[in-house]
């Protein structure tokens, strides 16, 4: 019987310390990790994996704001599972990353039980908000 590869997540972040502790957090919960540091880099690794079962999304990158990324790898794949982070979204900001398709969102800084819990819900197909 064939072993079902690890779940892998993108996790794009432009806070190298942020980008590393949640590779680190991820791993530790037994996934596989990418990581991008831009809504470009993030947008170029999601098209050259096999495989991208969630996309951990920091709202505020610089150049693009997460939405506007969210709807570009919406484009690329519209079944991609997205999970917007942040430190603080306005109503607006959060009615607009669900109107793009964000199956949730989890505050920063991470906190391993919700983390864990975020992902699990959203994998399951439930929502993460």
């Amino acid at each position: 019987m064939r072993k079902k590869p690890p779940t892998t997540i993108l996790l794009v972040d432009d806070d190298p310390l942020i980008r590393g502790l949640g590779q680190e957090l991820l791993e530790h919960l037994g996934y596989k990790v990418e990581t991008a540091g831009d809504g470009s880099e993030a947008l170029k690794k999601f098209q050259g994996m096999k495989r991208v079962d969630l996309v951990l999304l920091d709202y505020y990158l610089p150049g693009q704001n997460g939405c506007e990324v969210l709807k570009e790898f919406k484009l690329l794949d519209k079944r991609a599972r997205v999970l917007v982070a942040s430190g603080f979204l306005s109503s607006q900001d959060l009615a607009s990353i669900k109107k793009e398709g964000a199956l949730g969102m989890i505050n920063k800084p991470y906190r391993l039980t919700e983390l864990q819990h975020r992902i699990k819900a959203v994998l399951g197909g439930r929502s993460g908000f």
